[in-house]
């Protein structure tokens, strides 16, 4: 049970993290080019 726990807060948690490189990176791309 609590590696069901751990493997979800870190799924979680890199979900996360991919969203926020997603949008860095939409809202970087039109000021660099």
């Amino acid at each position: 049970r609590g590696t069901l726990l751990l493997s979800l807060a870190f799924m979680e948690a890199l979900t996360i993290y991919g969203l926020v490189v997603a949008l860095a990176l939409l809202f970087a791309n039109p000021f660099n080019v």
